[in-house]
């Protein structure tokens, strides 16, 4: 591709040595054949800031790799996308949004030995600690949060980007996703068993008053702006997870927790993979299948 060539000599210009230089080739060129094989055909200058977000958890639950090379890759892209954009070759940095996470946060949370998804005493646990929250703007977002996740199966990009207008309230609450994975619409249903948090922070939403919070459409906003980010929405997790000593308790966590709930109650592979919008079956097995724990426990019932 003539960007990335143009790239790497820009690099060389501008006094990188030969490693650096392989390092942002390397990087770039594994991008480039994630979107290629993502989306076919999608030009660096349709890349949105969603399409960051979900290479980055590509990286991080497909690729497994750790946050430090997470950060670099992230780093090294941000660097590409600001030399295309200071070159007119693309209009908007995707970029700019993106924020490098610290190592340290994510070394306490880790994946190694941690069960994919919670149990339900877990997720029990986790809740009574939110719903202790003095705070009455944040204890109903953050249950309406965790609820979207945990009950609905959203994405953290999705929850991120909703808007207030894509909630529509008639006893089970439908929630419009229009622009999930890989750019694709889908509208999801938060039963009316597990809705009414959300439908009592939509009320909260909508009394707000202050101007950061009218001119903004989204759905759940911060005590300081009009959004609450990703990485907003993570460290809310870490601080009721310190309260309730748990480690691991990620939005990927809660939504693998959703379909391991689903399976739990009987549902079968096929309906948890509409539910949860998965394209290959292969990746709803996990759900299906006993983990070793639940394999050890049938051996000590016997």
């Amino acid at each position: 591709m003539e960007q990335l060539k143009n790239f790497l000599v820009w690099l060389k210009n501008e006094g990188k040595d030969e490693k650096t230089i392989s390092a942002y080739k390397t990087t770039v060129d594994q991008f480039l054949e994630w979107v290629s094989g993502t989306y076919d055909e999608k030009p660096l200058s349709e890349i949105k800031p969603i399409d960051i977000k979900e290479y980055i958890g590509y990286m991080k639950h497909t690729l497994n790799r750790k946050q430090a090379t997470v950060n670099k890759a992230t780093a090294s892209l941000k660097t590409y996308f600001a030399y295309l954009a200071n070159n007119g070759e693309i209009s908007d940095n995707p970029m700019t949004r993106i924020r490098i996470q610290k190592v340290q946060s994510s070394e306490q949370i880790g994946e190694t030995g941690v069960s994919k998804w919670m149990t339900k005493e877990e997720q029990d646990r986790f809740i009574s600690y939110l719903d202790l929250e003095k705070n009455e703007f944040k204890r109903l977002r953050n249950l309406a949060i965790i609820d979207v996740m945990l009950y609905s199966g959203l994405r953290v990009a999705e929850v991120e980007e909703l808007k207030v207008d894509d909630v529509k309230v008639n006893g089970d609450v439908t929630l419009t996703i229009r622009e999930g994975k890989k750019g694709k619409y889908a509208t999801v249903t938060l039963v009316s068993k597990h809705n009414r948090n959300l439908r009592n922070w939509l009320k909260q939403r909508q009394a707000l008053t202050d101007d950061r919070y009218v001119q903004s459409p989204y759905l759940f906003v911060s005590e300081r702006t009009g959004q609450l980010t990703s990485r907003g929405m993570q460290v809310m997790l870490d601080k009721y997870a310190k309260l309730a000593r748990m480690d691991n308790v990620t939005p990927h966590r809660l939504r693998h927790s959703f379909c391991k709930n689903l399976a739990n109650s009987g549902a079968s592979i096929e309906i948890i993979r509409r539910l949860a919008r998965h394209e290959n079956i292969q990746t709803t097995a996990i759900y299906i299948d006993p983990s070793h724990q639940e394999q050890i426990n049938a051996l000590r019932k016997m």
